[in-house]
């Protein structure tokens, strides 16, 4: 993917939009740029306004989160084809939860949030099924954070009953 432009097909390719219109595919990559990433590169930090809605499509993300005292750990990567920056399109979060940075090179496709939101909010259909596969990214975020919990607690413990 040499040229930084976004096309109707192109998104049609990819599972976030599969099942949109082809009007509201247009209107999505009236809103979209291809960006290049670079291995080690810093895509957002913890903390930063969120203006981009980011799909990975080439290469890997890592997602790091910012421990006192520790310095950041990595609890996700996100995979070709694999969303990142959903906080981006909620107005509860106006900024990144975590830092995103390029496992290695790679391109992204970059979402104009602000756009994107107005868009949604001028055509309810366009919203619902945006938000619908935001909302299931963010499900399975929840569901990869639990088990990395109950990963983190099944430990036994030295202090813990035996019965």
């Amino acid at each position: 993917m040499g040229s930084d432009s976004v096309t109707s097909s192109m998104l049609c390719s990819l599972p976030l939009f599969s099942d949109l219109t082809d009007e509201h595919v247009e209107v999505i990559a009236g809103v979209s740029k291809l960006i290049p990433m670079s291995e080690k590169q810093e895509i957002f930090h913890e903390g930063d306004k969120s203006e981009y809605l980011y799909i990975v499509m080439e290469g890997r993300v890592a997602l790091e989160l910012h421990i006192p005292n520790r310095g950041r750990l990595r609890i996700l990567t996100v995979e070709p084809l694999e969303v990142l920056g959903w906080s981006s399109v909620a107005d509860v979060s106006p900024k990144r939860t975590l830092t995103a940075v390029g496992v290695c090179t790679g391109q992204l496709l970059a979402i104009d949030a602000a756009k994107l939101h107005q868009a949604c909010q001028t055509d309810p259909k366009l919203g619902y099924a945006v938000m619908h596969h935001v909302a299931n990214v963010i499900a399975g975020r929840l569901l990869a954070t639990r088990m990395q919990l109950l990963d983190m607690f099944s430990q036994p413990s030295s202090e813990a009953p035996h019965g």
